[in-house]
């Protein structure tokens, strides 16, 4: 059977990502050695929630297994179930490259993309995660971080909705990872940090929109960010 190389949609990060039959070809960036390292990694362990590097084409482009499934298009609300599967996925990947080689005491491989967008669903479950162009070694807690402000939309969904209500869905999330509670206060701060970093990079690639979108959250993050740890807090089961 011969198949036809078709474009793909969804993901954050590279663009011109095709399929043909049961492979995903991507161009490759100054950090592919190392992703192609960490799945190969991954793989190593038996880990099922990344794709498989499969070596390079001929026109140099890398080539993954393909994922079935869905992507989100965009931030969206995700219910309890939704919410603790990408948080176990995240425990998972962080356990196995605790031990990758480069990583000191407390670090592991991070995604530094966990959106949504970058997640693969199936009956209405995450079970993989994609577009690891953006990966690198250092505290598992920026992962975390990353991962809550793009799952919980700290921004819009904050400033609609309310300390309370999202505060609820934080602590869903760090409780199904499994995040010791002495590291809870430290949240918004780090949370922080990787909204400085996403903005950096977006004002660097001309992205005035979301550079603004950025700023934006963490203005509203450190607008709301008492009231919003103390529902944290108080709402815990720990």
């Amino acid at each position: 059977m011969v198949f036809e190389e078709i474009a793909l949609t969804g993901g954050r990060v590279t663009q011109n990502v095709t399929r043909k039959g049961n492979i995903v070809y991507r161009p490759c960036c100054s950090n592919s050695d190392f992703v192609h390292r960490v799945l190969q990694w991954l793989e190593a362990k038996q880990i099922q929630c990344t794709p498989k590097f499969l070596g390079i084409a001929g026109d140099g482009r890398e080539m993954t297994s393909f994922l079935e499934g869905t992507s989100p298009p965009d931030l969206d609300h995700f219910n309890t179930n939704q919410l603790e599967e990408a948080a176990k996925i995240v425990r998972t990947l962080h356990d196995a490259a605790s031990d990758f080689p480069g990583c000191g005491p407390d670090q592991t491989v991070c995604h530094y993309d966990l959106s949504p967008c970058n997640f693969m669903f199936q009956d209405d479950l995450p079970y993989a995660v994609f577009d690891w162009d953006a990966a690198g070694i250092g505290d598992p807690l920026e992962d975390i971080v990353y991962a809550v402000w793009m799952w919980c939309d700290i921004g819009y969904t904050l400033e609609e909705n309310g300390p309370d209500e999202v505060g609820k869905q934080i602590r869903i999330f760090i409780e199904a990872y499994g995040l010791d509670r002495d590291q809870w206060p430290l949240l918004p701060d780090f949370m922080c940090s990787q909204m400085r970093r996403v903005t950096k990079s977006l004002g660097e690639s001309n992205n005035l929109e979301g550079k603004q979108w950025a700023e934006y959250c963490e203005h509203i993050l450190k607008k709301h960010e008492k009231d919003l740890m103390k529902a944290i807090l108080c709402n815990s089961h720990v």
